[in-house]
């Protein structure tokens, strides 16, 4: 390395151009012609994308941005070409809540809740002679909800609302 070389100083990070992965979907982005808060959301490849001055601040920004974002999930997964496993309820779920049924073990009889985090399946069972019929079933419920929330950020059944705590 020669001695004419100098070591590039970094700049405050606002100063910089480009963007900035803030969370999944939103970034921060800093150009010349704009500024402020972008969301981006692609389904089915159609693209949806929104930015957000910095007008009022950048935490105000942000939280429109999550507002945004939330209500056009939300669209997209009411739509019908969004075939949502939420959404529809299988023919044989006895339950009436996707990702929880009754089932058997090697052992005993058992509630469980099912989900795919990460492209990976889980499960809990909960034993119906240790906590009981309504019991093990509200277990199942609440993992099943405590998952939704983990993954979506929210849980989006309703049946699963009430069990929520």
């Amino acid at each position: 390395m020669s001695a004419t070389k100098q070591a590039k100083v970094k700049k405050n990070k606002s100063s910089e151009k480009g963007s900035t992965r803030i969370e999944r979907g939103i970034y921060r982005v800093n150009y010349p012609s704009h500024n402020g808060i972008r969301v981006y959301l692609k389904f089915k490849d159609t693209e949806y994308q929104k930015v957000f001055p910095l007008t009022g601040g950048e935490r105000k920004a942000l939280a429109r941005a999550r507002r945004w974002r939330k209500e056009k999930l939300r669209e997209i997964q009411n739509s019908p070409e969004a075939n949502n496993p939420l959404k529809k309820m299988q023919s044989n779920n006895k339950s009436g809540i996707a990702g929880v049924r009754r089932g058997k073990t090697a052992w005993s009889e058992v509630w469980s809740a099912t989900w795919t985090e990460n492209g990976r399946q889980f499960h809990r069972s909960f034993s119906i002679e240790k906590f009981g019929e309504e019991e093990a079933f509200k277990l199942a419920c609440k993992a099943r909800a405590e998952a939704e929330k983990r993954i979506y950020g929210q849980v989006f059944q309703d049946a699963l609302k009430s069990n929520e705590r």
